[in-house]
């Protein structure tokens, strides 16, 4: 995810200006925050659904992820096997979620899959956890790998990563960001072009140095690859978390149907494309880290690509690097604050939302709460937390929620068995995408339950807030 940018539109027509009673949050939303649209026609007509893809995952996590992924998987060739299977797992998920896509043609993704499926209760939660966890999060682990890669490069080599002073550059990039967001979202959409080229750019230059070690015959860490292979499940359902924080987006897949002529072939075509792409791109990249760093260097450092420059030991290169990463993963926490506004949005129109978070202001002509709610839960989670943390409390989160939009699919072929679909992916692929759910929601109590059940009672901390504001609305 951290991608491709989202231009939002907003019509700053304040219906009680002109005597008109709001009545109802479809009024309101309909009056205030009227349209949030990807881009413009332009840019639509000359993007391909293989570049949005790609565009869209391809971001921060693969420069956060490998130290995780290693660490749990325990061995080289386990590592390698978790990435070419959160591959998989993210191409299978991304096939059901085509299906949803093309088959419902409302907007808001899993919050309309679970109400259609499960009632209003449950959407409630999908649009609490969102917006309370998943939104902050996100902007959290992100601001945090911009602040290790844009101050390492300044620490004494053997040096401990100062905690605070992290955490303290992460707010102010959150800060910063959510401004620049509420007073230019124009400024802050053209700065996209700029940072996806410096991620590419970043991810170029560490394969291809990776690509000539190995070619001058650094392959030592290639020898006995599964020595040391973890076998607890909770441990690789951790290293799962963290390579699939990095294919992060594939679950919005739906929302490119606009960019594809006949979605319903186009768009599975182009995530068979996209995602091996993405999965081969992933696993060179880990490859290329262990051409010149051993597993232990890797799993020791706080901002892999930092240490991957340092081991060069060019001095254009520990300079490059550092700044590309760093600019990668600042251009991917704007672009997770970009999009807060549509999902807030989104959650006042269904009544989820209190109605001021709505509100646009009209100086700015931007939904200021909208914006900044998530982005100043996001500085919250950063005191207690650090970003193994972070990723696993998200990953944990957004694949109960997952499985939920898995287990839709099937309740929806079980109510209407003879309905037509433009799409259809074979049934054995839910089953199984909800199996993999289920291992990923539960296997986390076994090595962090404290965690775990901490990340699922803040959920359901959200039911009496549904009774109390919103199941009437």
């Amino acid at each position: 995810m951290h991608g491709l940018p989202k231009q939002i539109r907003i019509n700053t027509t304040d219906p009680t200006r002109h005597g008109i009673k709001t009545n109802s949050m479809e009024q309101y939303y309909n009056g205030t925050v009227k349209t949030l649209q990807m881009t413009s026609t332009e840019t639509r007509a000359k993007a391909t659904g293989v570049a949005i893809i790609i565009g869209i995952m391809i971001g921060s996590g693969i420069f956060v992820s490998p130290k995780f992924v290693l660490e749990n998987t325990g061995s080289v060739g386990m590592m390698v096997v978790a990435w070419a299977l959160c591959g998989l797992v993210a191409t299978l998920g991304s096939l059901c979620y085509c299906e949803l896509g093309t088959s419902i043609q409302k907007s808001g993704g899993e919050l309309v899959y679970f109400r259609e499926a499960f009632g209003s209760l449950p959407a409630f939660l999908v649009s609490w956890t969102i917006i309370l966890v998943l939104k902050p999060s996100s902007i959290a682990i992100i601001s945090m790998a911009f602040a290790s890669y844009a101050y390492l490069p300044f620490m004494a080599p053997g040096t401990p990563e100062p905690t605070t002073t992290i955490k303290l550059i992460a707010a102010g990039c959150i800060i910063l960001l959510t401004i620049v967001n509420c007073v230019s979202t124009q400024f802050a959409a053209k700065s996209q072009v700029v940072f996806m080229v410096m991620k590419l750019t970043a991810i170029a230059v560490v394969v291809l140095l990776g690509a000539y070690h190995a070619f001058s015959g650094h392959t030592k860490n290639f020898q006995d690859l599964f020595k040391g292979t973890s076998t607890n499940l909770g441990k690789l359902a951790h290293a799962f978390y963290s390579g699939l924080w990095a294919f992060d987006g594939w679950n919005q897949l739906n929302y490119c149907t606009g960019e594809l002529k006949n979605p319903h072939v186009n768009l599975p075509r182009a995530a068979l494309i996209a995602l091996p792409l993405v999965t081969i791109c992933y696993i060179l990249i880990n490859m290329a880290y262990l051409c010149i760093l051993s597993p232990a260097e890797i799993i020791s450092s706080e901002a892999v690509a930092v240490t991957f420059a340092d081991k060069v030991n060019h001095p254009i290169i520990m300079a490059l690097i550092p700044i590309l990463v760093s600019c990668s993963c600042f251009g991917a926490a704007n672009s997770s604050i970009f999009t807060n506004a549509k999902v807030v949005c989104a959650a006042v129109k269904q009544g989820h939302m209190p109605l001021f978070l709505g509100a646009v202001n009209k100086r700015l002509q931007m939904p200021i709460y909208a914006v900044a709610s998530p982005s100043f839960i996001g500085l919250l989670l950063l005191i207690p937390s650090n970003l193994g943390s972070l990723i696993s409390c998200f990953s944990f989160v957004a694949w109960g929620l997952y499985g939920g939009a898995f287990l839709s699919l099937l309740v929806f072929r079980w109510k209407f068995p003879t309905q037509r679909q433009p799409y259809r992916v074979w049934t054995v692929v839910p089953v199984f995408m909800l199996l993999i759910s289920i291992y990923l929601i539960i296997s986390p109590f076994a090595s962090k339950p404290k965690e775990s059940a901490f990340a699922l009672g803040y959920i359901f901390t959200g039911v009496p807030f549904y009774f109390v504001f919103a199941s009437k609305k």
